[in-house]
């Protein structure tokens, strides 16, 4: 061990490896490592893979329920311009249960029709 530290010291960054600050880091450094050897734990792996195990395993975003959604259109017609839209919601987001829309358009006059229906 002596002789490495000898030619540590004889070395051209010997001031690195020798001043008081360096010593003193890697003595920590080694303290710690240590000291996480002697806890035998393994390595959790990467922070994106522990917040995703947070999210999968802990929060229940995945096993609640907030909506559903769907809307149907179906064009009839393109000269003159006709078509209608079936809406139907289901959940804790406000929107009404059922909505139907009309459109009717033509190149002189176009014009909407929608009937909201909340029951």
């Amino acid at each position: 061990m002596s002789s490495a530290i000898a030619l540590e010291k004889d070395s051209p960054l010997g001031f690195f490896t020798n001043n008081a600050l360096s010593v003193a880091l890697a003595d920590t450094y080694t303290s710690f490592a240590q000291k996480r050897a002697a806890l035998g734990l393994s390595n959790p792996g990467t922070v994106e893979n522990v917040g995703r195990e947070v999210q999968r395993d802990v929060l229940l975003t995945n096993y609640t329920f907030s909506g559903l959604r769907a809307d149907l259109t179906k064009p009839f017609s393109f000269s003159p311009l006709f078509q209608i839209s079936h809406g139907f919601s289901m959940g804790s987001q406000g929107l009404p249960p059922y909505s139907f829309a009309a459109l009717y358009g033509t190149s002189k006059v176009s014009g909407a029709l929608r009937i909201v229906n909340s029951t």
